[in-house]
């Protein structure tokens, strides 16, 4: 464990057992909804973390919070309820079946509908060291920069021993289990998108996901975050009840839906580090930080000149 992990553990075993965690959960979050989000954790670690969660929290369904903020009516949501979402649709997600089963927790998985199902690889796991940069960059811009520079084109196939995403058919054997919706086609900035190819990307992902499952896809995670006026019209245009966002809070009646609120978790932190998380003291440290570099980024024009063009800031209402 390096010295900073380390320092991390320490900070957070003392926020934890100062008892600010517990005064969170039993005040100002009893009566809203906690969201978290997960991508890629291992059964190892969601096991430590539902071991933690299912004595602290009621576990409820996407739907029931999303109904309830319909409604105007927060009579069938319990005290301190909780509801899991997972993005991507990574491959790993698969091994996580018994644990939903053991603790009886639906979680909602947000898929990226034309990776998965394929061996098609997720843009930002290519190889490239300049995620965060090409976040920036306009939708074209950072396709192009990723085939010059790195060779990949978002429907080039990998062998099946490299396959990223989960598939169809370990999907439907999921079944139950999860509760399948959107996350776009491709995982785009959708903010750094044109008009044509943000209304692709949000109307083609229900599509793929409505004649998958009979029920069909009501509910949407915006890719990265970020999302504006423009990104939610598309979303109630193309019939979604609700997107998920990563902007720092919980969730009560007056709610908007489609600014659905995370306190943002990591997949491989530790108890101690998941209890300050729960908090949303970390998150905000996150989300405040990243705003200024964002800023400060935007100001130096960092990385402008490898992309051909200005790089576009995070939207102001986006994560």
């Amino acid at each position: 464990m390096t010295v900073s992990r380390i320092l991390r553990e320490v900070v957070a075993a003392v926020l934890r057992y100062s008892g600010i965690p517990l005064v969170v959960r039993n005040t100002y979050a009893r009566r809203r909804v906690t969201m978290i989000l997960y991508h890629d954790p291992s059964p190892a670690g969601l096991r430590r973390h539902l071991d933690y969660l299912k004595k602290r929290y009621t576990t409820i369904t996407l739907d029931q919070l999303v109904q309830a903020i319909y409604e105007k009516d927060w009579s069938s949501i319990p005290p301190k309820a909780l509801v899991i979402t997972i993005d991507d649709g990574h491959r790993g997600n698969y091994a996580l079946a018994s644990l939903f089963e053991e603790y009886d927790v639906k979680p909602t998985i947000y898929l990226t509908t034309a990776v998965v199902g394929s061996r098609r690889h997720f843009w930002w796991r290519c190889g490239c060291g300049e995620v965060q940069q090409l976040k920036r960059a306009s939708n074209g811009a950072r396709l192009r920069h990723l085939e010059e520079a790195h060779g990949y084109t978002p429907r080039a196939e990998y062998p099946e021993s490299e396959r990223q995403a989960l598939s169809w058919d370990e999907i439907a054997r999921l079944g139950d289990t999860v509760d399948c919706q959107s996350h776009s086609r491709f995982h785009p900035v959708l903010t750094t998108c044109t008009d044509e190819e943000c209304w692709t990307e949000i109307l083609g992902s229900k599509q793929d996901l409505d004649t998958r499952f009979e029920r069909g896809c009501l509910h949407f995670s915006y890719p990265n975050g970020n999302y504006g006026d423009r990104e939610i019209a598309f979303l109630k245009k193309a019939g979604f009840l609700s997107a998920r966002s990563l902007d720092i809070g919980w969730n009560d009646v007056h709610t908007d839906p489609y600014k659905l609120r995370i306190t943002g978790v990591t997949d491989d932190a530790s108890v101690n580090v998941l209890a300050v998380q729960l908090s949303g003291l970390s998150a905000y440290v996150r989300y405040t930080l990243g705003r200024w570099l964002a800023g400060r980024q935007k100001t130096a024009r960092i990385g402008a000149h490898s992309l051909g063009e200005e790089p576009q800031p995070a939207s102001a209402d986006g994560g």
